[in-house]
């Protein structure tokens, strides 16, 4: 069964998150949106997108699966770091959404369809990455081919909102979501290239490109 993030229990955790900071006003400026879409969220009327379901979590210091599932205890710490490693498994969110790989792309969809079971330990020691700071998102398009190409899962880690090190990102340009290789000049610009040559590479400034995360494993179906 699918769960939408944009139900009764949702909007517990939502409250949680607005009493920490106290006002509206002060959550919507931490997480980028109007006062108006938190008010949204809030009553039920509208749902968050994937991009800004991050954003929230980013904002009240929660993982993405506790805030869109509740599966987790809503604070970061040592603590629940060691309750974590008691688990064999992580269950990251898989949402019905495609990535395009192509000029551009939109999220289509912001409902969580399932959750796909990974080693806790395989992802902390082989991909270097938290578990809670996780999600699963559908490319499509052959831009990032042969790396990863259409219906492949891209496993993408949202803890490096930041250019950090040449890699594939999903970010935000002009409105759209892209997933793209980044590497960075010697004059600092980023270099977006896509993987496949028939598609050509963009020169643009850090600024003007806002990273949602870095993929750090694709699974392709069989």
């Amino acid at each position: 069964m699918s769960t939408t993030v944009g139900n009764a229990l949702f909007r517990s955790r939502l409250a949680q998150i607005l009493r920490r900071f106290g006002s509206v006003g002060e959550l919507s400026r931490a997480v980028g949106v109007s006062d108006n879409a938190i008010y949204k969220w809030i009553s039920g009327r509208g749902q968050p997108s994937v991009t800004n379901l991050v954003s929230l979590a980013r904002a009240g210091r929660v993982s993405v699966e506790w805030l869109a599932t509740g599966h987790e205890q809503p604070v970061r710490g040592k603590a629940r770091e060691q309750d974590i490693g008691r688990s064999d498994y992580v269950f990251v969110p898989r949402y019905d959404a495609r990535l395009g790989t192509g000029r551009s792309g939109t999220l289509r969809s912001d409902q969580i369809v399932d959750h796909l079971a990974f080693k806790v330990d395989w992802v902390r020691d082989r991909l270097g990455a938290d578990a809670r700071s996780l999600l699963l998102i559908e490319a499509t398009g052959d831009s990032m081919s042969p790396t990863f190409d259409d219906l492949d899962l891209l496993l993408v880690d949202l803890a490096e909102p930041r250019f950090k090190h040449d890699g594939i990102y999903v970010m935000r340009r002009n409105g759209s979501l892209w997933v793209k290789r980044l590497q960075r000049r010697p004059d600092g610009k980023l270099v977006m290239r896509s993987d496949n040559p028939a598609y050509a590479s963009a020169v643009v400034a850090p600024e003007s490109v806002g990273i949602i995360g870095r993929v750090i494993w694709v699974a392709r179906p069989l």
